[in-house]
């Protein structure tokens, strides 16, 4: 674990210097230490190695898609992507590659900073405006219940699924052979138990949670 006393290393990469630049600004006033940043998604795993950084924020490389830079850089930091509206559909994909973090690239400094501080605490975190873009691509991963101290029946792990697919309750009730008033029962459960507020919240929490991927 990081010693809580040392300053937080970053790399950020872009092929944009004015979003270099940005992310550096919002990085430097939670005591992070940009030092250094490219637009070349090549050259930043070059970097990472050399330099071993505890974090790395990646928005749109020059040469490289950033799921494949995601993928060479697994387990050398934490990673945090930058998102754009037109490839949404690589959120569930950068999930299942284990990145620590997705924020969007055109957000707001406030939300990037908060998902940049969740992750440097060990959470997983997509913003709550690309959780619909996890909709039919998330699952339950493969593990004991209660882990990461969340403990779901094994409906309420079924509803959950059926909730990351897009289901409603009408159709999610269908599935499961019960009452719309069930199914609303086992939603009330899942929110208490994951301290979700909504459909959403709830998955983007059973993601940060481990319990689906």
């Amino acid at each position: 674990m990081r010693d809580a006393t040392q300053t937080t290393r970053a790399i950020v990469v872009d092929e944009f210097a004015l979003v270099r630049l940005g992310v550096t600004a919002v990085l430097e006033p939670l005591g992070i230490d940009v030092i250094a940043e490219t637009h070349s998604g090549r050259e930043l795993v070059s970097l990472t190695a050399v330099e071993q950084p505890e974090l790395v924020v990646i928005g749109l490389p020059a040469d490289l898609p950033l799921v494949d830079v995601v993928e060479r850089l697994r387990h050398r930091a934490v990673v945090v992507g930058l998102v754009s509206r037109a490839s949404e559909q690589d959120v569930g994909l950068l999930v299942a590659l284990g990145i620590d973090g997705i924020a969007l690239r055109n957000g707001s400094c406030e939300e990037f900073a908060t998902v940049v501080e969740r992750v440097l605490k060990g959470e997983k975190v997509v913003v709550p405006a690309l959780l619909p873009a996890l909709a039919g691509r998330v699952r339950l991963r493969t593990q004991p219940e209660g882990e990461n101290g969340v403990l779901l029946t094994l409906r309420e792990r079924e509803v959950l699924v059926f909730l990351a697919e897009g289901r409603t309750n009408r159709e999610i009730a269908g599935a499961l052979s019960v009452s719309v008033a069930t199914v609303k029962s086992h939603l009330v459960h899942i929110y208490d138990k994951l301290g979700a507020a909504n459909r959403n919240e709830a998955i983007g929490r059973a993601v940060a949670a481990g319990i689906l991927a």
